[in-house]
């Protein structure tokens, strides 16, 4: 069976559509971690309650009912991604929704 093909008409063109690269393999790297970390439900959770504050680790505990080392553990992997930023006040670093 043979397949025929017509030839374009006077003036038009039949490029295929342009299409993003993959991003490099860093860059793939970087969006796995932030996926990664968006995945855990106390880090939305703790995200969530920065949301409408900003502070200290035993804030953030009231607020969402955890204990504090898994809140601080949290709270580092949320800075490690780039998701949380802390800003030393006194004897506390209070921490807020990076920008």
């Amino acid at each position: 069976m043979s397949t025929y093909t017509t030839a374009p008409e006077a003036g038009t063109t039949h490029d295929p559509p342009s299409l993003s690269p993959f991003p490099g393999i860093d860059e793939a790297r970087k969006l796995a971690a932030l996926t990664q970390a968006l995945a855990d439900p106390v880090r939305l959770q703790i995200l969530a309650t920065l949301e409408s504050v900003c502070g200290p680790v035993g804030t953030i505990v009231e607020a969402t009912g955890l204990r504090q080392p898994a809140v601080s553990h949290h709270l580092r992997v949320l800075r490690d991604r780039g998701l949380v930023r802390g800003e030393r006040r006194g004897t506390f670093i209070f921490y807020c929704l990076a920008t």
